[in-house]
């Protein structure tokens, strides 16, 4: 495929995830362009709006994530866009005034560092050699290093982890290669402090998500968990993913044990 047709594809597989800051309002809704490519707008806090492009870099995955159809498991067309292209691409978005930020994630490629690699070299051309100043939310997979996540802060506007559930119980139902406080809550507490009053990237947006029914997690349990993502670890937004129904059927046919 050439970079485009991959585009179209991998835009398409980012559609599960909520965490980019996007509009509640009637008008907020996504569209999608003629190539394919998602386009999703978001409310300013001046009041005003804007128009970010939101894609996977990669859909390629070594993790089993129950809900998830890009999990390794699954039979689905793979690709990855290299980070050069993926920034020719949304330049041309940009200087089309199509999309004027962008919403970057990946499945875990190898290993989460490589993954990592791949969003923040793509942050970095865009930053450096396109001199692009303007939104870049980049997403940090579970799992990366700490010097990994310090470069994507130093790169990015904002930045989101999933926590996925309130709790380690609920999380290796939906996982077994993933350890959620290593992986997941280690992470978060990071970016937490790192993000800060008075610390060096204090202006980075913070966000998560939860995957809502993909275990059997309460509502209070949701509700005490975002309670204390707020409280203690500042984050500016929380959002709620309800589980898809292609995702249930795939729960039922790879259970767990």
């Amino acid at each position: 495929m050439d970079p485009h047709d991959k585009l179209k594809l991998l835009s398409d597989a980012s559609r599960f995830d909520l965490s980019c800051a996007c509009g509640a309002d009637s008008g907020d809704h996504r569209t999608r362009g003629n190539d394919g490519a998602w386009l999703y707008p978001v409310s300013l806090p001046n009041g005003g709006h804007s128009v970010i492009l939101k894609t996977l870099i990669s859909n390629v995955c070594v993790n089993d994530c129950l809900y998830c159809p890009y999990r390794s498991t699954t039979d689905t067309q793979r690709t990855t866009i290299e980070p050069e292209a993926m920034a020719r691409l949304f330049m041309d978005y940009w200087q089309q005034r199509k999309a004027f930020g962008l919403f970057l994630s990946s499945g875990v490629v190898g290993c989460p560092d490589h993954s990592m690699a791949l969003l923040n070299n793509t942050a970095t051309i865009l930053r450096r050699k396109f001199h692009f100043r303007g939104y870049i939310h980049l997403k940090v997979i579970p799992g990366a290093s700490d010097a990994a996540i310090e470069e994507t802060l130093s790169l990015a506007s904002a930045v989101s982890i999933n926590i996925e559930t309130p709790g380690e119980r609920h999380f290796h139902r939906l996982s077994q290669k993933k350890n959620f406080e290593k992986d997941i809550i280690h992470p978060l507490k990071l970016i937490s402090s790192m993000t800060g009053k008075g610390m060096r990237h204090e202006k980075i947006k913070t966000t998560t998500q939860f995957i809502v029914g993909a275990s059997d997690e309460t509502d209070r349990e949701i509700i005490t968990y975002t309670a204390g993502l707020y409280d203690r670890l500042r984050m500016h937004r929380v959002y709620f993913q309800p589980i898809k129904p292609r995702a249930a059927r795939s729960q039922r046919r790879y259970p767990i044990k």
